[in-house]
């Protein structure tokens, strides 16, 4: 099966940052999103991360004035170029009003995509 039949929702590929905790590290690293949807993303990345652990990001999306923060889980990881990584993530927002920022972010990227 193809990676796109396999998605629930649309993805937008858009120049928007992500912030991220790698599991037992202090420090917060930032990366760009190479793509977005409601469910997830997909950003590029150093740390090496384990399928299946739970990693704190924050969305920086231009649609809100703060950083959205949740928790992701990682569902793959790939080699991209150099040492980088590529993150494939998908989102737990834990909260209704997390879930509905990043779908009206979305809804938006999209609605000026078909304009």
């Amino acid at each position: 099966m193809e990676e796109a039949e396999r998605r629930r929702a649309p993805r937008v590929a858009r120049s928007l940052m992500i912030r991220y905790q790698p599991p037992g590290k202090r420090t917060w690293l930032m990366s760009s999103l190479r793509d977005l949807s409601s469910g997830g993303a997909r950003f590029l990345s150093e740390h090496m991360f384990a399928g299946g652990e739970v990693v704190e990001v924050r969305l920086v999306l231009p649609t809100v004035s703060q950083p959205v923060p949740l928790k992701a889980r990682v569902a793959w990881t790939k080699p991209w170029r150099a040492s980088l990584l590529e993150v494939g993530i998908t989102f737990d927002p834990g909260d209704a009003g997390i879930q509905r920022t990043i779908d009206e972010a979305i809804s938006g990227f999209l609605d000026r995509k078909s304009s």
